[in-house]
């Protein structure tokens, strides 16, 4: 029954929007997540669906750790965290991108989720586990800054 009521908020969330979700071209580039300040890549997965990949996060948020320590499955830990898929199997709704999966390599969980764009430059990303869900607002980096004032995760 839980599962249910979150896979109707999620499709109701995607029926408010304005955006088609069947063209990733206005998915792809660097955006920076709200809560954790990362830089984060999307692109074509290959088969026409976004995909995410974490570039950058800062160090306060990492803990200086530059692998996926967190994660459920022990054979994964070893992954550095630059490049870490964190958004995929995402497929297109009316108005946004939906039934996809989002990895918080903070806690190591992987969450229901969708992606709906807002406009060119805003993203509401949103994951659910059970029936408890969160959303953010990403915004787009016009030249991401992973190699500056920030922890680039780079081994």
């Amino acid at each position: 029954m839980y599962r249910n009521i979150g896979v109707l908020i999620t499709s109701l969330a995607c029926l408010a929007g304005t955006a088609r979700a069947n063209d990733i071209s206005e998915l792809e580039g660097h955006w920076r997540t709200v809560r954790h300040n990362a830089e984060v890549n999307i692109t074509d997965c290959g088969d026409g669906s976004p995909c995410g990949y974490l570039i950058a996060v800062s160090e306060d948020v990492s803990g200086g750790e530059t692998r996926d320590v967190r994660n459920g499955n022990r054979n994964l830990r070893a992954r550095p965290l630059n490049g870490l898929p964190i958004l995929w199997g995402y497929s297109a709704g009316k108005n946004c991108w939906e039934n996809g999966r989002l990895y918080n390599p903070e806690t190591g969980q992987t969450f229901r989720s969708s992606i709906h764009p807002i406009s060119k430059n805003e993203l509401q990303v949103k994951g659910c586990l059970g029936p408890f869900c969160r959303q953010q607002i990403w915004r787009r980096i016009d030249q991401p800054d992973h190699a500056n004032n920030r922890s680039n995760t780079n081994d």
